[in-house]
């Protein structure tokens, strides 16, 4: 198949390179992005790639289209990522068929969004809580419904250098938080929860260095001096640890010493309530690659509480006394780790490059 793919690739584009090693032929198309992710997401040269400027685009998308033969549009996959623009400007120039693969929004429908899960020949959501969100939202199809998560990890980030627990050296546990953190009573506020877990001797190491938050002109981003400020001072305690970002390809080395990855904590009162139930984090599949067991907490993440009790790779949670216990158990924490470890390999994109390639090959040469 030769492929349009239209939009922001997110983390680990170059997983998208996976399509091509199995004989498909890629083109890459995308708008400028809003100002909390601007850096465009590079392939390598052997992908034409087209950086299309704001505004209309219709006459520039249909002579891309011409001129690489497309079969097929992938479009994905943010309502924030400047995706939905674009994907606007595929369906009024007519270029398809258009695939659009939809993972974070806001729980507020909206045209564009109406128009990408309805107007559009398929739509893969990322999980069953996902689509039956959008079938009461916009009455979305179910016979062109299609069921995938875009955020695999690709299997070359999944090494073999697994490094001994923390645990063994000084008795206490740690646990990992991977990414942004705020203090905006949302699902990445874990203030109470640092502070809890110091008490019960638990460690808390995150990673990323991002601070979430809205700056002066009232854009959100991941340099706010409030939540940075708010993190330093747990930090003193001596069982909150802050670490800088590190690259994919250290992620099994470096994270395989912990005991448990922490998904998000419940957003009370927020904006993100709502998509906080179907919401499945970037960070579930790096904590599996390492060798983690995932711990969430009950009451509001209704599609990450599903798939830890069926896929059985962590435990849940009420309240942090409970998550305190369930990391002071060295042995249960050994059994999840192992039974984690026995199926990470489950977890990579190039497992489920084929079913991808198979909702795409559905539609492509429609019109």
């Amino acid at each position: 198949m030769n492929i349009l793919v239209a939009g922001r690739l997110g983390r680990y584009p170059e997983r998208i390179m996976t399509l091509a090693e199995r004989g498909h032929r890629l083109t890459y198309v995308t708008m400028p992005a809003p100002a909390q992710r601007p850096t465009p997401d590079v392939l390598p040269s052997s992908v034409p790639q087209f950086r299309l400027p704001a505004g209309p685009a219709g006459a520039e998308l249909t002579r891309i289209a011409a001129e690489h033969r497309v079969d097929v549009v992938y479009s994905l996959k943010n309502v924030w990522d400047g995706s939905l623009q674009l994907l606007g400007e595929l369906l009024d120039a007519g270029v398809g068929p258009v695939v659009r693969h939809h993972k974070e929004h806001f729980c507020e429908p909206a045209e564009l969004e109406r128009r990408a899960l309805t107007e559009t020949a398929g739509q893969i959501y990322i999980n069953q809580e996902s689509w039956d969100y959008f079938r009461g939202a916009y009455g979305v199809s179910d016979a062109s419904a299609h069921l995938l998560d875009p955020d695999y990890l690709p299997a070359r980030y999944f090494t073999d250098d697994l490094t001994g627990k923390l645990r063994e050296r000084d008795g206490e546990p740690h646990l990992l938080v991977a990414g942004g953190v705020s203090s905006t009573r949302g699902r990445t506020d874990i203030r109470e929860l640092c502070a809890a877990l110091s008490r019960r001797r638990v460690h808390v190491h995150i990673y990323g260095g991002k601070y979430i938050g809205p700056n002066a002109q009232s854009i959100w981003s991941v340099d706010n001096a409030h939540a940075r400020a708010a993190y330093a001072r747990l930090a003193e305690s001596g069982y909150v640890h802050l670490h800088d970002h590190i690259p994919p390809e250290r992620f099994v080395a470096e994270w395989s010493r912990y005991d448990a990855g922490l998904m998000h904590v419940v957003a009370q009162g927020t904006h993100e309530v709502g998509f906080q139930r179907m919401n499945r984090p970037n960070r579930l599949v790096p904590y599996l690659a390492a060798g983690l067991p995932v711990a969430q907490q009950r009451g509001g993440q209704e599609a990450m509480e599903r798939i830890v009790r069926q896929e059985g790779i962590g435990f849940l949670f009420d309240g942090y006394d409970e998550l305190a216990d369930v990391l002071h158990d060295r042995a249960r924490l050994g059994r999840l780790g192992a039974d984690v470890l026995a199926r990470r390999g489950e977890y990579t994109f190039e497992r489920h490059a084929d079913a991808l390639l198979e909702v795409l090959a559905g539609y492509a040469g429609r019109r």
